[in-house]
């Protein structure tokens, strides 16, 4: 990496005034993409993140021998479209999501890949998944609160659309008291024609929903998308619940000949191992939940998010009413209401 800009930039001033710090160790379950590198930046005693994008880690993974003409565009495709879906979201008064604050491109001499596009966002105090890893204590109604504002974003997300599809711990940002989406780079925006818009699922295969993995294909994009979000905001509960995500139990409950790493038959045959798979998980799930009076609520709305078949997923007076079974506004009053529960539950003790 010796003769890559993006990997050299500590101690720089950056042309848009940025000074950058240190570079930010790469963990698993860090933030911020296979082929960019981050860093600690600073200006007006304000210190932020910064993504600098590496060309060369994408190029050495053309594993489909494309152009390299090809493989830089759709790389610079993808920072622009990370960019201006960012910008996109702030002129929509999006509130819940982490933005990118300030762009550019800096050309640094004496290197042979010297130039480094860059993206630079809010610093975050942290990650969920890093939080709930090092502190078991933490009260239930904090994390219900972190939920609902997780969910408030996903609606917002929806109600511009836009499709994140990528949400899980790693991805849940958090600034002092709030929580915010972060990682808009694998969504997917029709009106901005995103790089991503033709897939059938463009996140971590690790928390994709039941007819992913299952490859059942659904047409409707806003339908497959936007239902796809809801079980990943669901998984997303389950994890914040018991320290792993839905995927992870209703796989401990099937065997390994109908998991999809095996399985080469149609959704509809799986289907009845995946529900019954299903109601077990939920089982582990309440037993994890510490107060008896949010119990049965709580695994109520982590069955209608996570439900295994598409069509049936969401809040059953959404499917039953004029409407889409995949708005959100039902479970973000939902997760409000159970946040209050838990902190008089917690008053208690």
């Amino acid at each position: 990496m010796k003769d890559v800009a993006a990997h050299n930039l500590e101690g720089k001033i950056l042309s848009t005034g940025w000074k950058v710090l240190k570079k930010k160790a790469k963990t698993a379950a860090s933030t911020g993409g296979n082929f960019s590198v981050c860093y600690d930046v600073e200006k007006d005693g304000k210190t932020c993140f910064m993504k600098a994008i590496d060309f060369t880690c994408h190029l050495a993974n053309n594993f489909a021998g494309r152009s390299v003409v090809d493989l830089m565009t759709d790389m610079l495709g993808q920072f622009q479209y990370e960019r201006d879906l960012s910008l996109y979201c702030q002129k929509n008064r999006v509130t819940k999501v982490a933005f990118v604050i300030e762009s550019g491109e800096e050309m640094v001499i004496g290197f042979t890949y010297g130039i480094v596009p860059y993206l630079i966002f809010e610093m975050a105090d942290g990650d969920v998944r890093t939080l709930l890893a090092y502190s078991a204590e933490l009260d239930f109604a904090w994390k219900l609160k972190s939920l609902r504002d997780i969910a408030v974003g996903l609606r917002q997300l929806h109600g511009i659309g836009v499709a994140h599809q990528d949400l899980k711990p790693s991805n849940v940002l958090l600034f002092h008291n709030e929580s915010k989406i972060g990682d808009l780079g694998r969504s997917m925006c029709p009106a901005l024609n995103g790089p991503y818009d033709e897939l059938e699922y463009s996140g971590d295969f690790t928390y994709a929903p039941p007819e992913v993995l299952y490859r059942f294909h659904i047409s409707d994009w806003e339908q497959r998308t936007y239902l796809s979000d809801c079980y990943l905001l669901g998984s997303l509960v389950v994890f914040y619940a018991t320290g792993v995500s839905m995927n992870a139990l209703i796989m401990n409950h099937l065997p390994a000949s109908l998991q999809p790493t095996y399985y080469r038959g149609s959704f509809e045959e799986v289907e009845i191992y995946l529900l019954n798979a299903y109601q077990k998980a939920l089982i582990d799930i309440r037993n994890s939940i510490p107060f008896e009076a949010i119990k049965d609520r709580l695994v109520k709305l982590i069955e209608y998010l996570c439900y295994p078949t598409p069509t049936k997923r969401g809040h059953p007076k959404n499917i039953s009413s004029v409407g889409s079974n995949y708005n959100l506004t039902r479970f973000v009053s939902e997760l409000d209401y159970l946040r209050l529960k838990s902190e008089l539950e917690l008053l208690k003790y």
